[in-house]
């Protein structure tokens, strides 16, 4: 079986973007490359596009520039030719496509890219079926054309295209979660893909449950007897900091509470000043997030959107109830109320509540954490996800032979 994985890059976000995939492929046996744009593993079987000059001009701001003055994008990005020219590409059995809107391929090449090879191609968001948002938010001016939107002048010029497009296509699509097939189902753009498949993300299940918390703890120098705290530090709205921030300013319990952080520095002063708090930064290496994962007690993920929410499952696997916002993909991936703690939309009171709550009750947080350990191994394992993906390969191939 020969699979093409196509992104716009291959490290960053390689558990999702098609690199781990590609490589476990080919220790399985399989013939697996990925195609990018921007190359920074020395791997042989991922191949880039474009060469040092063409990557400077991707990365300069003339061509996104000119598309942001026209506003339009992802129109004129030019490298759908060099894609189809490529020897894995014409040799490939399945093309699979993932984040292909990150100046990889424009509207306009789509239709013969996808209709030229079997294609799969995983929603990693809503793009897919808006005229310029990556995340709609409230908004469902999606559902109509995006004929008044605020952000951009051209959205509804490009629903249009992608209107277009979409007629003439009807790829085999993963998404991986039942709240992302709502968008492609509701979609007036892709309502007719009739080949869906749900294939949840996964993770390597037993590198979270191979840390206990007391070594966690020693590791990154979290005091013993504090509960615990963790979540994400960013100043990016969507993660739901600053509804944190108002939680923590009204906790009933700060004393021998320690502050978990990944990711910035992020938290005020007077924060800091209340709360023993370790901050650390994103790290490369799986051991940190591992042992942040289990030097805690509770995981907070108030995300106001998410694709599908990686950090939860992880938090699952090494035991920790998660709190996280209705209305968000998060409630159904933690399978709340039953494992997460789903609390109204940017509603702080609730997080504090909850936090409270499970800040007395040793019982229910180790009850949680079981429920997540064992919804985690079952539902959202690495070897799943890639049995999965290589049952779907499969079938589009046999479908091809009859």
């Amino acid at each position: 079986m020969n699979v093409v994985q196509i992104n716009n890059t291959d490290l960053i976000g390689r558990r999702f973007n098609g690199y781990d995939l590609k490589t476990t492929l080919n220790a399985l046996g399989h013939q697996a490359h990925q195609i990018v744009l921007e190359k920074e593993s020395t791997d042989d079987n991922t191949i880039s596009l474009l060469d040092d000059y063409e990557r400077a001009f991707i990365k300069d701001t003339l061509l996104r520039g000119i598309e942001y003055e026209l506003d339009i994008h992802n129109l004129l990005i030019p490298w759908g030719r060099a894609i189809m020219e490529n020897e894995h590409f014409k040799n490939a059995d399945i093309v699979h496509y993932h984040l292909i809107h990150n100046r990889m391929i424009s509207l306009l090449d789509i239709e013969k890219l996808f209709n030229a090879k079997s294609s799969v191609w995983t929603i990693h968001d809503p793009w897919v079926i808006s005229g310029h948002c990556i995340y709609p938010h409230k908004c469902e001016q999606w559902k109509v054309g995006c004929t008044n939107c605020e952000i951009s002048n051209d959205a509804s010029q490009i629903w249009k295209i992608k209107e277009q497009v979409y007629k003439k296509i009807n790829p085999h699509i993963i998404v991986a979660s039942e709240f992302s097939e709502r968008y492609i189902k509701e979609s007036p753009l892709t309502s007719h893909f009739n080949n869906i498949y749900k294939i949840p993300f996964g993770i390597e299940i037993d590198k979270f449950t191979s840390v206990d918390n007391v070594s966690a703890r020693k590791y990154l120098n979290v005091p013993q007897d504090h509960l615990v705290l963790a979540f994400r530090e960013t100043l990016d709205e969507n993660k739901g900091l600053k509804y944190i921030i108002k939680m923590l300013e009204n906790l009933d319990i700060y004393e021998n509470v320690t502050l978990l952080t990944v990711g910035g520095k992020a938290l005020p002063n007077h924060i800091k000043e209340k709360y023993n708090t370790i901050q650390l930064e994103w790290k490369s290496d799986s051991k940190t997030i591992i042992n942040f994962f289990n030097a805690c007690d509770i995981f907070i993920m108030p995300s106001l959107v998410e694709s599908f929410g990686l950090m939860a499952i992880e938090a699952m696997a090494s035991g920790k109830p998660v709190i996280v916002f209705k209305e968000t993909v998060l409630e159904e991936i933690t399978y709340a109320p039953n494992c997460g703690i789903a609390v109204h939309y940017k509603d702080w009171k609730a997080l504090k509540e909850v936090v409270n709550r499970l800040l007395l009750n040793p019982d229910e947080r180790y009850a949680r954490g079981e429920k997540g350990k064992s919804l985690a191994k079952e539902y959202y394992s690495y070897d799943r996800y890639v049995n999965q993906h290589i049952e779907l390969y499969k079938s589009i191939i046999g479908m091809n032979k009859i």
